[in-house]
């Protein structure tokens, strides 16, 4: 019997090692952001050679283990011109977000702090520069959103302010 949930255990244990946990990063990249989304996870992955110019970021959503949407579609590193980042500063805290643009669609991933609303972590989807979706992050969120992720991988700074919803 031990034999079985041996065998079945480590078949579980294969099966998701090309992600990490709540997670669609895989094992060889970084996770700069990581969070549930109802059934789904929203992920902000990056290469492990990611510099100023070397390497890619990408936005992934999906439920456990499936990345059905990604922006960009290729990890060519030309395809960073459609992303932005950004820095928030507010009182007692503070935070950053990266802008996926898609055409009349952006994705924004944010993460932060502030002293009358506590944290704030998700995603926010705009069409036309108008908020048409917010999804809250369920659970605690793995996040390195902030300047000192934006200066090494070198994205372009978002000339457009964003106001977390």
């Amino acid at each position: 019997m031990s034999r079985v949930f041996l065998a079945i255990a480590v078949a579980c244990m294969t099966a998701n090692s090309a992600f990490a946990a709540d997670s669609l990063c895989n094992v060889h990249e970084q996770t700069i952001f990581s969070c549930t989304l109802d059934k789904n996870i929203v992920s902000v992955c990056a290469s492990e050679d990611l510099s100023p110019t070397r390497g890619y970021v990408q936005y992934r959503f999906g439920p456990e283990n499936v990345k059905i949407f990604s922006l960009p579609a290729s990890t060519n590193p030309s395809s960073r011109a459609s992303i932005r980042e950004r820095s928030l500063m507010f009182a007692g805290g503070g935070g950053g977000y990266i802008r996926f643009l898609n055409g009349r669609f952006q994705y924004i991933v944010y993460s932060a702090v502030g002293k009358d609303w506590g944290t704030k972590d998700g995603v926010a989807v705009e069409r036309d520069g108008k908020l048409i979706r917010n999804f809250r992050c369920h659970n605690v969120p793995e996040s390195k959103l902030g300047e000192e992720f934006f200066i090494s991988a070198g994205l372009a700074v978002d000339p457009e302010e964003f106001s977390i919803p």
